[in-house]
């Protein structure tokens, strides 16, 4: 017993020595480096410039500003001609973007807050916060040997409902000359929930004046990622001689908006197939032209025999590649001076050219007329825009109109789209969801954790072989890969419910799929499925959508029905395809059933519109009592009506 407790103590006075060893290193470091000068530069505010290159080699084309002060702090990314400027005060942020001055997704934010950890300035800051751990000879993300200091810093209240949290150590390596020559920690995903493992390596040091004395910081910084070396940034300038104007971090107000007010409003018919939404545009005076109605799009996007049939202006070095359900594409932006939708009008805003031609959208038409693109955010968001599936209109007004009455749901923007936090189940699982007219099928977010009592699945391949049986041998398939699809029986927006939703879904962060937006998106998508019983005003300077839904006569085009597909085969009349997962498919109906009766009743000799008022047309939780026959037996099935929101 003396012994164990004798080596206890040797331990644990091993344990003292070598914290009190990584103490002094981790002071000296600090002094090495300036002393209060380095710390200062965190708590007064400091401006840098970096020259930033990829794993890819050679120089990008972007720069990087960054400024600190406490937990303040603005990035700005230029690609190209495009500037992205982020700005941060508390918990409030800001994204400027042509008129419009939009606060960023929560994740986002998150996410950026968490990369203060890879950036030298604030090593003394979380050296000060955090609990010393201890020090041990190891190795730095490049495999070097240095001395590891390790430091338990609190855990961010932004972190406390992740499924899997960071260990929230900040592991800080010295040479044997106590500078400090890398960090490691770990990092969340925020659009996997995965864990990253970060590592940072300085190389080359500079003394650089300050107010507060000379600083000494590391002219090159590696970036890695799961020990990948994923980026280099080369310190071109400091600018810690004055602190940084509050203004910095103030959101700024939005410009003017594009929108020719003279004949607003205007109510603008489109044409509704294949669940997508057509409008007519002319461009600088030229067409119509259809184009889908697209609040997904983050820019309008048209085919570039377009942008020479009407003699758009291209913007010199805009070269991008587009990335949306179909796939990446090369893109350009062009100068329109006028764009009209129907008679309502914006002028001199920036739009995309691109290889329109190249996705399925090359070959969708209508009338005859081939459809040229996709009618995107910096055109709808220019008014306040209502879109009435009941009445196929979409309403065009100024954006400081008054929102209609009905039920309010605010938003925020992730980059240009309209953004949600809706739940799923029973359970309220939070999902973070685009609100978009151009999805014609809904897709659930890579977070979402399926439960059982949320609803049925299928696997893909599972699902188009049913969608075959349909299409009676015809192939039919949209997305391909690791995915499944839900039928959800309840999701919830706001006060707003909805039942029996289906909805594709991504469900691992390595799932394959050809469909960029399955594979790429940290976000789900709500569609027009969901939508199309509702009329739904956006105004995006309130950062604002009003849901009214539809009314009982409009209810009647909704399709309410039990998932039975009949036909007539001489006098009888028999089930043709049952809709996968539908309730009717959860009972038992399958199709080649002989319908004997419904409530009872023989259907011999109903006449077709009978048949659709009842098996098809018919209202939301109508109950359905159907007999068949199969294989010489007699079954019954008691259904309940529902829209499947396909």
């Amino acid at each position: 017993m003396w012994r164990i407790y004798g080596v206890l103590s040797a331990w644990v006075l091993l344990c003292v020595v070598f914290a009190d060893d990584a103490a002094t290193r981790l002071q000296k470091a600090i002094e090495q480096h300036g002393g209060d000068a380095y710390r200062a530069l965190a708590r007064r505010g400091v401006k840098l410039e970096y020259d930033i290159t990829s794993e890819y080699g050679g120089k990008s084309a972007a720069k990087r500003t960054l400024y600190l002060r406490d937990t303040k702090r603005v990035t700005e990314i230029r690609y190209g001609d495009d500037e992205s400027i982020v700005g941060f005060d508390g918990d409030k942020g800001w994204r400027k973007n042509e008129y419009l001055s939009t606060s960023i997704a929560q994740e986002e934010e998150w996410a950026l807050k968490d990369t203060l950890y890879a950036h030298f300035i604030y090593i003394p800051h979380w050296l000060s916060v955090g609990a010393l751990v201890g020090g041990e000879p190891s190795k730095l993300p490049d495999g070097r040997p240095a001395y590891r200091i390790t430091v338990q810093l609190p855990p961010p209240e932004h972190q406390r409902a992740l499924p899997q949290k960071p260990d929230n150590k900040l592991h800080c390596f010295l040479n044997e000359q106590n500078q400090i020559v890398g960090m490691e920690y770990q990092q969340v995903d925020y659009e996997t929930d995965k864990i990253r493992r970060i590592g940072v390596v300085y190389h080359g040091f500079r003394a650089m004046t300050t107010p507060n004395g000379e600083v000494l910081m590391p002219l090159e910084t590696r970036l890695y990622s799961d020990s990948a070396h994923v980026a280099t940034y080369f310190l071109t300038s400091m600018d810690a001689q004055t602190e940084l104007d509050d203004t910095r971090f103030q959101r700024p107000p939005h410009g003017t908006s594009p929108a020719v007010r003279d004949n607003l409003p205007v109510k603008v018919p489109f044409r509704f197939s294949t669940n997508s939404l057509y409008v007519q545009v002319w461009l600088n005076g030229k067409g119509p032209y259809w184009i889908i109605y697209d609040t997904g799009a983050s820019s309008t996007w048209i085919d570039d025999s377009i942008v020479k049939e009407v003699g758009l202006e291209k913007v010199p070095n805009s070269d991008y590649w587009a990335t949306m359900v179909y796939g990446a594409f090369p893109s350009y932006r062009v100068r329109v001076k006028s764009l009209k939708v129907g008679e309502a009008e914006v002028r001199d805003i920036t739009i995309s050219g691109g290889a329109v031609w190249r996705t399925p959208l090359g070959s969708d038409s209508i009338d005859g007329k081939r459809v040229i693109g996709l009618l995107g955010r910096e055109t709808i968001a220019a008014f306040q825009t209502t879109v009435n599936f009941a009445d196929r209109t979409i309403t065009f007004e100024s954006p400081d109109a008054p929102l209609p009455e009905g039920t309010v749901i605010p938003f925020e923007m992730a980059g240009d789209h309209v953004l949600v936090t809706m739940t799923v189940g029973q359970k309220e699982q939070p999902i973070r969801m685009i609100v978009d007219t151009g999805a014609s099928t809904n897709l659930l977010p890579p977070s979402y954790k399926h439960d059982p009592s949320d609803g049925p699945s299928l696997t893909i391949d599972q699902w188009y072989k049913r969608l075959g049986e349909f299409f009676e041998g015809d192939e039919y398939q949209f997305f391909t890969g690791d995915l499944r699809v839900y039928r959800i029986n309840r999701m919830r927006l706001g006060v707003l419910q909805f039942t029996s939703v289906y909805a594709y879904h991504k469900f691992s962060e390595n799932a394959r799929s050809d469909s960029v937006t399955a594979l790429q998106t940290r976000y789900g998508l709500l569609g027009v499925p969901i939508m199309r019983h509702y009329k739904v005003t956006y105004n995006y300077f309130r950062e604002q959508m009003v849901w009214r839904p539809n009314t009982e006569s409009e209810r009647a085009a909704d399709n309410a029905g039990y998932g039975i597909w009949w036909r007539k085969q001489g006098k009888d009349l028999v089930v043709r395809w049952v809709m996968p997962m539908s309730d009717a498919d959860i009972a038992g109906v399958k199709a080649g059933d002989k319908i004997l009766l419904i409530d009872g009743q023989s259907p011999a000799t109903w006449t077709e519109k009978q048949l659709v008022n009842r098996l098809s047309y018919t209202k939301v939780g109508r109950p359905l009592k159907l007999t068949v026959e199969r294989a010489g037996k007699r079954l019954e099935f008691n259904l309940t009506a529902s829209n499947y929101e396909l």
